[in-house]
């Protein structure tokens, strides 16, 4: 049994292709969070809901809820990204942000923040001011501090200082004062030291509001400490294989 219809604002982020004609998508909207959504008729060419049931796409959707199973029945372009579809690398780098926003989100909880880092996350690749392997290590940083597996980067964690904070403990999760790095114990738990540079950019990302997250850049020394360090810590708290870091 159907309930009335519901109209939802968001991004698709994948598609599956169900039977010769329909598709499967799976949404991130402001109202229900992640969800799944049948698209009946709607891979065949001529159907009025071809172009809005394509990955990357920003819709208004209207949909019929179901006990299991929801419908799409209408839908409204409101942003197509088309720069996400430009070259390789665009494409690449897009399908691994939008997986990792699948992979992190649950359905039917409030996941508005992650749809909106999405946002800003595209636009920043439409811009370019920045190279996409630190817009790619942004987007990890924060998305993980989302979910609360962020580095404590703002005081020891062992003391509770806020000066002189020189090494970084991924496996303990945070960062350690000079009086107190000797605490860190197991050194095989990815220890960093760290330059101010450093420390600036973990402490800013984790904190910046969204609309300024992309708005600051890196030398190619600090970048590849700040890859290192995210790159762990990705590996550490995130035991998934994504099909399009591959293709990066």
């Amino acid at each position: 049994m159907m309930r009335d219809q519901v109209p939802l604002t968001g991004i698709v982020l994948s598609v599956f292709p169900i039977g010769e004609n329909d598709r499967r998508l799976t949404i991130l909207s402001k109202e229900r969070g992640k969800i799944q959504v049948f698209a009946r008729g709607c891979r065949k060419p001529n159907h009025p809901l071809f172009g809005a049931t394509q990955p990357l796409i920003y819709c208004e959707f209207m949909i019929s809820e179901g006990r299991s199973v929801n419908y799409l029945n209408s839908a409204e372009i409101r942003d197509t990204f088309p720069w996400l579809k430009e070259d390789y690398d665009s494409i690449c780098y897009s399908s691994y942000f939008s997986e990792l926003a699948e992979y992190f989100t649950v359905e039917g909880m409030d996941e508005r923040n992650i749809l909106n880092l999405l946002f800003v996350t595209f636009k920043a690749m439409e811009k370019r001011q920045i190279s996409l392997p630190l817009i790619r290590r942004i987007y990890e940083y924060r998305i993980l501090a989302f979910y609360g597996i962020g580095l404590e980067v703002f005081s020891c964690l062992s003391c509770g200082r806020e000066e002189d904070l020189n090494t970084l403990s991924i496996g303990q999760g945070g960062v350690f004062c000079d009086n107190c790095r000797d605490k860190i114990g197991d050194t095989r738990l990815h220890p960093a030291a760290l330059t101010p540079a450093l420390l600036y950019a973990l402490q800013y990302v984790a904190a910046a509001p969204l609309n300024k997250l992309y708005a600051f850049n890196l030398t190619e020394e600090v970048f590849a400490e700040f890859a290192w360090i995210v790159r762990h810590f990705m590996r550490l708290h995130v035991d998934h294989a994504f099909r399009s870091e591959k293709m990066l």
